[in-house]
């Protein structure tokens, strides 16, 4: 069982993001990563399954924030979507190939849908690799000096080392290196979290030891 997570990037202080989130009555850990820079780590609901899209939507289109949303499935696939104004402007995917649904058609027989397009389980034409690996995109997330070269092969999965190769979270943990912020609180789920061990890190709503 690989790992699981999701979280959200917004590029204001933690108070200002503090004040966002308690005005929602969400609970999440906020933890400042960078000058101007927070994480939040959203408690997770059903299926310990992180409503991080709805965040995206209220602290980009009611607070007005830019926000980077992240989620990463067993280890296996990175998703990055930027949020501004209340809509989800870029997505990216660091392996297409994952986001097929398979199912069986009234025939029998096996169908991948992809995209709204339906193929056949055994074509090698399904889209495969990475989508949406815009370094220009992404780069405003960081501070300072971005080294646009190195995000943009990490996005297209060039030039990995083998952990950043098989383990998702090894090259989010990389990307998030490459923007210069503080990846752990943006590497992590609010389950496994511990305000303890982020520095600064604060939580928000009511206590996890509470029902």
């Amino acid at each position: 069982m690989g790992t699981s997570y999701e979280g959200v990037l917004v590029t204001a202080g933690i108070e200002q993001v503090r004040t966002a989130l308690v005005q929602a009555e969400a609970t999440a850990i906020v933890a400042p990563v960078g000058v101007d820079r927070t994480a939040i780590l959203p408690r997770e609901g059903a299926h310990k399954v992180s409503e991080v899209d709805d965040l995206g939507r209220y602290l980009s289109g009611t607070c007005g924030f830019s926000v980077l949303v992240h989620s990463l499935y067993d280890s296996d696939l990175l998703s990055l979507y930027v949020y501004r104004g209340g809509e989800c402007v870029h997505e990216y995917q660091s392996e297409m190939a994952y986001l097929g649904t398979p199912f069986e058609d009234d025939d029998g027989e096996m169908k991948v849908e992809l995209g709204g397009v339906l193929h056949d389980s055994e074509d090698a034409s399904p889209p495969s690799g990475p989508g949406g690996a815009d370094p220009e995109v992404i780069a405003p997330f960081g501070t300072g000096d971005v080294d646009f070269d190195r995000l943009g092969a990490l996005l297209r999965g060039e030039g990995l080392d083998e952990d950043e190769r098989i383990f998702a979270e090894c090259r989010h943990w990389a990307v998030v290196e490459v923007l210069n912020l503080q990846p752990a609180a943006l590497t992590k789920a609010y389950r496994h979290a511990k305000v303890s061990d982020l520095p600064g890190a604060v939580l928000v709503g009511p206590s996890r030891d509470e029902p």
